[in-house]
């Protein structure tokens, strides 16, 4: 019986990990902490820091939609 262990990672370390599997990635630190902070990639909270599933991230990456993302409405009135 073979249990597959997830490979949890910390920000940081999943960007490094990223970069040596492909050095010219445009992946960035603040582009894995949104993904986290917008609930797209889970995270378990250790201490002050989140571990993420760094098979999570890449199946992400993977099936990103390419192409024009939504905008948002942009700047609204504030009535007076």
């Amino acid at each position: 019986m073979t249990t597959n262990i997830p490979r949890m990672r910390f920000p940081a370390q999943a960007l490094a990990e990223l970069k040596q599997a492909d050095p010219q990635t445009p992946v960035t630190l603040n582009l894995i902490r949104s993904l986290i902070r917008r609930g797209v990639i889970p995270c378990i909270e250790v201490g002050r820091g989140k571990l993420l599933n760094y098979d999570d991230l890449l199946d992400y990456l993977a099936a990103a939609p390419t192409g024009p993302q939504p905008t948002t409405a942009g700047i609204r009135r504030i009535p007076e």
